[in-house]
């Protein structure tokens, strides 16, 4: 299976996610009051900068760190939703990328509409201030475009949300070491954020391939002869390879051979998990215009 297969796969479940999450956020949650301890739960945002406050709200877990919070107003009916992955501990991660990467995707339902952030990989973030089995806090913002419905904005702007909510179902906090990941490069002054990423071969077979993809680009990997840790020459004719390819305006660039020039670099390797960065010098190819393209990246990757 080639990697742009397994990515298109990825990213048809990741909007399959996306349109679950949207439904989700018509339902109702766990008891409602005040901040704070026990089993009640809130959440609270500034939603095209009109204050809204959930009447009820809670969180359901699955093994692995995977959560999925929900607050519904009463009376507007207006519901918000985040599905977030692999959160084994306080930290911010990014809102608009699927069940891959650690962080998640969030919506908001009101009536038969619904808005849901991109696979962007840059829409919004959540920041978990406080986790266990059996309450989750924190706070996020995220901007998200209509996908449901015909009324109402084209897009919703969710600023200074907090959340406290008791958590129910098989949570655990353990995320297995090969679970989840990041992704990220730089290509001029524009900074990318992946939303999916995938890996084809395991790389004791000799071959590392992954890639990182979202809604404008992706990024895409091969490195011949991987023996771990250390630094690897692209574009050296030896199956080595990096590609970017460009959806609006459409562009590819790099490949085998002097399409690429620069290396990669494996920090730590291990049977789960690879981490490092990438400086590479990429060719336009295929009739794209433009010049050539320099790209910084830097991953860390479950396998």
């Amino acid at each position: 299976m080639s990697i742009s297969s397994v990515l298109a796969r990825l990213r048809r479940l990741e909007v399959l996610a996306v349109s679950t999450l949207t439904l989700a956020a018509c339902g109702g949650g766990g008891g409602g009051g005040p901040t704070g301890g026990g089993t009640t739960g809130s959440m609270s945002a500034s939603i095209d900068g009109t204050s809204w406050s959930s009447t009820t709200a809670s969180a359901t877990a699955t093994p692995g760190g995977i959560f999925t919070l929900t607050g519904v107003q009463a009376g507007s009916g207006v519901g918000v939703t985040m599905t977030i992955y692999h959160i084994g501990a306080p930290g911010t991660y990014p809102l608009g990328v699927g069940s891959t990467v650690a962080g998640g995707l969030a919506s908001v339902v009101e009536g038969t509409s619904g808005w849901s952030t991109p696979l962007s990989g840059a829409a919004g973030t959540v920041t978990v201030t406080s986790v266990s089995p059996t309450r989750i806090g924190g706070s996020f913002a995220f901007t998200a475009p209509r996908v449901t419905g015909a009324s109402g904005l084209a897009t919703r702007a969710i600023t200074t949300g907090l959340f406290d909510v008791p958590v129910s179902g098989p949570a655990t906090l353990v995320v297995p070491d090969n679970a989840g990941g990041k992704m990220t490069w730089g290509v001029g002054s524009t900074a990318h954020t992946a939303s999916s990423i995938a890996s084809v071969s395991a790389p004791s077979a000799g071959v590392l391939t992954f890639a990182g993809s979202n809604t404008a680009q992706t990024l895409s990997i091969i490195v011949s002869e991987y023996t771990g840790t250390g630094i690897y020459i692209l574009g050296s004719g030896a199956s080595r390879s990096v590609r970017l390819t460009q959806v609006a305006p459409g562009g590819v660039w790099g490949g085998t051979n002097a399409s690429t020039t620069g290396s990669l670099t494996v920090t730590t390797a291990t049977a789960s998990r690879i981490i490092g960065s990438l400086s590479v010098t990429l060719q336009p190819v295929g009739g794209t215009t433009g010049g050539t393209v320099r790209v910084f990246a830097t991953f860390d990757i479950g396998i």
